[in-house]
């Protein structure tokens, strides 16, 4: 289903795109493909360039001027249209720059499982404890209580 877009909306759309860098609008439209963060996105490209991981007091430095000052690196830049030129072409693959998709835990499995339990028990309960409630006592609910029908 598709947003709707109101005259406020549209307004912001308008402005963002007037005012905001190509470059920046590819590094947020990469960093979205692979769905990480700007940041992570920093160090993905630093790690493709380089052929190294990068410590965050470096990466730190390159993305705060970009945060602030709107500076992009050119291995930044290169990156972000490597991934959106992947990504247009169906030949994006996340795991080849190191993302893996993180499954759940069994810990979480196992509580989602017990929580799944509960609430059917529950809604069992309760509809059980309706059907088996005596006449007289569903009477008493049939009748209304409450304005305008005293």
């Amino acid at each position: 289903m598709k947003p709707k877009i109101t005259g406020k909306s549209k307004r912001a759309i308008e402005y963002f795109n007037r005012h905001v860098d190509a470059d920046v609008v590819a590094i947020l439209d990469a960093s979205s493909v692979l769905e990480v963060t700007e940041f992570q996105f920093f160090e993905l490209a630093y790690r493709d360039w380089h052929g190294r991981k990068a410590s965050e007091q470096q990466i730190e430095k390159y993305f705060a001027a970009y945060m602030f000052a709107e500076r992009i690196p050119s291995w930044v830049r290169s990156f972000a249209r490597k991934i959106l030129r992947l990504h247009a072409n169906g030949r994006l693959d996340p795991r080849t720059f190191g993302i893996w998709q993180r499954l759940p835990s069994a810990r979480m499995r196992f509580f989602a499982k017990a929580y799944t339990a509960a609430l059917i028990a529950i809604f069992i309960a309760i509809t059980l404890s309706v059907y088996s409630v005596p006449e007289e006592v569903m009477a008493v609910f049939r009748q209304c209580y409450f304005p305008p029908c005293y």
